[in-house]
């Protein structure tokens, strides 16, 4: 890890809702979308085994004649980021949580502002608060923020200690 992988990390933008594209994406598609925007953050990127255990587990909805659109594309692209900390199990119960709250779309975006949020306090720490990016404070925005700083935190913890010498 250089100091320019930490900079691709402090710039990195999580692709809004409306900047996933929705044309119906065949699987290979889809985890070339989503691998490529998480690139600079995930150390092994997402394959057709992850996305059928995702699928099986209730996690990520199934294709629809086997083509994914936005909905699959926000869903994978939260997995991805939050996998490595919580279980898929756990991941699917925020889904659904964030689906009887808020609209997809909604809470999908929200989730990109206070990923980038933390991971930008992560790696540029300043021991400020978080901005409040919310309308109103709830269980389930609480549940958010506290699931994106654990992504953020692991995410630094690993790549800074790739640099570090033992």
């Amino acid at each position: 890890m250089t100091t320019d992988a930490f900079a691709a990390i402090k710039k990195f933008h999580c692709p809004r809702y409306a900047e996933l594209p929705d044309m119906g994406l065949y699987l290979e598609q889809m985890l070339g979308v989503v691998n490529e925007a998480l690139a600079c953050l995930v150390s092994e990127p997402i394959t057709k085994p992850m996305v059928g255990n995702y699928i099986k587990n209730g996690a990520v909805p199934p294709a629809v004649r086997k083509r994914y659109h936005r909905e699959h594309l926000a869903q994978l692209m939260v997995m991805v980021i939050l996998k490595p900390v919580f279980s898929v199990d756990h991941v699917a119960r925020f889904f659904e949580i964030q689906r009887q709250t808020y609209p997809l779309q909604v809470a999908y975006d929200f989730f990109c502002t206070e990923f980038e949020n933390a991971l930008h306090e992560a790696f540029n720490f300043s021991g400020k608060a978080l901005p409040c990016v919310e309308t109103k404070r709830t269980e389930q925005t609480i549940l958010l923020r506290s699931m994106v700083l654990a992504a953020a935190n692991r995410v630094f913890v690993e790549k800074k200690l790739e640099v570090m010498e033992p």
